[in-house]
C-alpha cells in the first residue's frame, strides 16, 4: 500500500498545471511545489538530472504486479490508519457489509451465502468510498491551488497599485518642492 505522503523533500517545479501567464507588473511569479510527484533518485539519494539509457528503458516499461508486490513493506500494514481516506473507506465498508449480510440472512439466505454477500459488499463499499474520498481530496487540492494563484495575483495587483500611488505622491512632493524654491518675482 502506497501512502500519499512522500518521504523525500518536494521539488519546486514551476507554476501549477493550467496556470496562465502572470500579469505584466509581476516581476517574479510564485513558484509552486508539487508534493505528490517525485523525481527518479540515484542509490545515494541524490536526484539524477537526466535518465541514462538503462534508466530510459526502465522508465518506458510498465510496472508489473510483481513490482507492486515487491514495493509492499510490512510497515505499510502498521500505518494503514495514516493513509488519507482509509478510515472513512473502512468504516463505510464495515457498515455496508453488515447491512447487506444481515439483509441477506434475514431474507432467508444461508449463513455462508450471507457471509459471502457481506464480504463482497464490504470490499465494494470500502473501495468505492476510498476512491470517492480521494477524488474529493484531489478536487479540493486543485481548488486550493487556484485560490492561492488568484490571491497571489491580487496581492501583486495591490502592490503594483500601491507602488504607483507612492510614485505619484513622490512626484507631487517633488513638484511642490520645486514650486516652493521658485522665486515669487520675475525679472522679465
Amino acid at each position: 500500500m502506497a501512502q500519499d505522503e512522500n518521504t523525500t523533500q518536494p521539488q519546486p517545479r514551476g507554476p501549477p498545471p493550467g496556470a496562465t501567464a502572470p500579469p505584466d507588473h509581476v516581476g517574479k511569479p510564485q513558484v509552486y511545489e508539487i508534493f505528490h510527484g517525485s523525481k527518479p533518485e540515484d542509490r545515494d539519494g541524490t536526484v539524477s538530472r537526466g535518465p541514462s539509457e538503462g534508466q530510459q528503458q526502465e522508465h518506458n516499461q510498465r510496472p508489473t504486479i510483481s513490482d507492486g508486490i515487491k514495493s509492499i513493506k510490512s510497515d505499510d500494514f502498521l500505518n494503514v490508519h495514516q493513509i488519507p481516506c482509509a478510515r472513512q473507506g473502512w468504516m463505510t465498508g464495515i457498515g455496508a457489509g453488515f447491512v447487506v449480510g444481515m439483509g441477506r440472512y434475514l431474507t432467508g439466505a444461508r449463513i455462508p451465502k450471507a457471509a459471502n454477500w457481506a464480504a463482497a459488499s464490504f470490499m465494494a463499499g470500502s473501495i468505492i468510498q476510498f476512491e470517492v474520498c480521494r477524488y474529493q481530496r484531489e478536487e479540493e487540492r486543485k481548488a486550493m491551488a487556484r485560490v492561492v494563484e488568484v490571491m497571489d495575483r491580487k496581492q501583486a495587483e495591490k502592490k503594483a497599485k500601491a507602488d504607483e500611488v507612492a510614485r505619484l505622491r513622490a512626484e507631487a512632493r517633488e513638484k511642490a518642492k520645486q514650486a516652493e524654491q521658485k522665486s515669487w518675482y520675475k525679472f522679465w
